[in-house]
């Protein structure tokens, strides 16, 4: 037992060093101007396999990977295994108007989860996610009499992480429930400035807010299989996140300032104040259906709605443009022989996903569409998956002096589990 220990700590140093090195050195963000509103850009990569799918796994349960799309999948971790599980993603963004585009890009890592047993009917989560971020400027030009021509600029930076901890309890065969506790941290920043930009006697003033987050979310699943005559499964899962009011300490600042050289010099002293204040992020639910048959294929369906019409960033700030959301998904996964040569024992992924989106600007929905592609990559005589995910999506439209989105994301994951719990029976 030992030796699969540090075995598997060794390849899980190996992994860390290799990739949050390269993931720490571009965590720039695409820029958005979506995120304006709400937390943020929210649909954010979750891993290859999910996402490969159409984003589906709401009735998705296997050995092999850790789902935390619900809680209740976690029950499919095999009794003595711990699984282990990294991910990365890199995407590519470009944003139309009428007038105008542009292009920008991203690099992250996305989740690092490990799942193991405490008992053959309880399974143990840990993980580290991104929820959501924040990164958008815009900007206007204003010919005025009296303060003569001068820009309005508004920009926002930030995001929320998530500190994960899941259970999973199997009362009865077939049949699991779950739960998420969360840590929420983060911060949103935004500002407002008047610039002057032409003139030697203005000075420019900016208004800045930041929203440090640090609070606890919560939420549920279950999961329920049915096994056919034939062995074929069809499995039915749920997931709810209830109303949960997220606590923040809030900074204001107001400053003027001069710029020269591509440098901001403050005037005045910063005048700072600050109060306590909640952000209440709106309860969802989501339903999905799943058919598999074992080491062939699986195909899985999901819906989901977010009442987004209920958030608002803080009390006093009234919720513009945000409407609730719906989702849908549809994926699936083929392996074409498992016992055959390598080509047959890959997973072939693939799925669409679309959602009415959680913003309606201008009288306009903001929609969301997208398809993935995906490929499970076994290595040989290890307990090891390298998954790889490729996804095309488009949001929004160039109506009504709107701004289209289209992105491609690449994703890359490794799923690893390792024996620890068994005991010999000969020494």
């Amino acid at each position: 037992m030992y030796r699969n220990l540090y075995r598997s700590l060794y390849k899980l140093i190996i992994m860390l060093a290799l990739i949050i090195p390269t993931a720490a050195n571009s965590q720039n963000q695409v820029s958005t101007p979506y995120s304006k509103y709400g937390l943020g850009k929210v649909d954010l990569f979750d891993n290859a396999i999910n996402n490969a799918m159409g984003g589906v796994g709401y009735a998705l349960s296997n050995n092999y990977h850790i789902n935390p799309l619900n809680p209740a999948s976690y029950a499919g971790i095999d009794t003595t295994s711990l699984v282990f599980d990294m991910g990365f993603y890199a995407e590519w963004g470009r944003l139309s108007s009428k007038d105008n585009r542009s292009k920008n890009n991203s690099a992250s890592l996305s989740h690092i989860t490990i799942g193991f047993p405490v008992h053959r009917t309880t399974k143990i989560v840990l993980g580290l996610l991104p929820m959501s971020n924040i990164n958008y400027t815009s900007s206007e030009t204003i010919v005025d009499t009296n303060l003569g021509t001068h820009k309005k600029e508004y920009a926002g930076d930030g995001g929320i992480s998530k500190g994960l901890l899941g259970v999973a309890f199997s009362p009865i065969k077939n049949l699991s429930i779950g739960a998420n506790l969360e840590y929420l941290f983060g911060n949103y920043y935004k500002s407002s400035s008047v610039l002057f930009p032409d003139s030697l006697y203005m000075y420019s003033a900016r208004r800045e807010t930041n929203y440090h987050i640090n609070a606890f979310n919560y939420n549920f699943g279950i999961q329920y299989f049915y096994t056919l005559k034939n062995e074929d499964r069809i499995g039915l899962g749920a997931v709810y996140n209830p109303n949960v009011k997220l606590k923040t300490d809030n900074m204001y600042s107001h400053y003027t300032f001069t710029s020269s050289g591509g440098l901001e010099y403050i005037k005045d002293s910063i005048h700072e104040t600050s109060d306590k204040g909640n952000i209440l992020y709106p309860q969802s639910f989501g339903i999905g259906l799943s058919y598999e048959k074992k080491n062939s294929f699986l195909i899985g369906l999901d819906g989901s709605y977010a009442n987004w019409s209920e958030f608002y960033l803080q009390p006093d700030i009234p919720n513009q443009y945000l409407t609730d959301e719906y989702r849908l998904g549809l994926g699936g996964e083929w392996r074409p022989n498992p016992y055959g040569n390598y080509m047959q024992k890959l997973a072939y992924r693939g799925g669409i996903r679309y959602s009415t989106g959680m913003l309606e600007i201008f009288d306009t929905r903001i929609k969301e569409f997208g398809i993935g592609f995906g490929i499970g990559m076994p290595i040989k005589k290890t307990n090891t998956m390298i998954n790889l995910s490729m996804e095309y999506f488009t949001k929004g439209s160039t109506s009504n002096g709107l701004i289209r989105e289209d992105y491609f994301r690449i994703g890359l994951s490794l799923s690893t589990k390792d024996t620890w719990f068994f005991k010999r029976k000969y020494q």
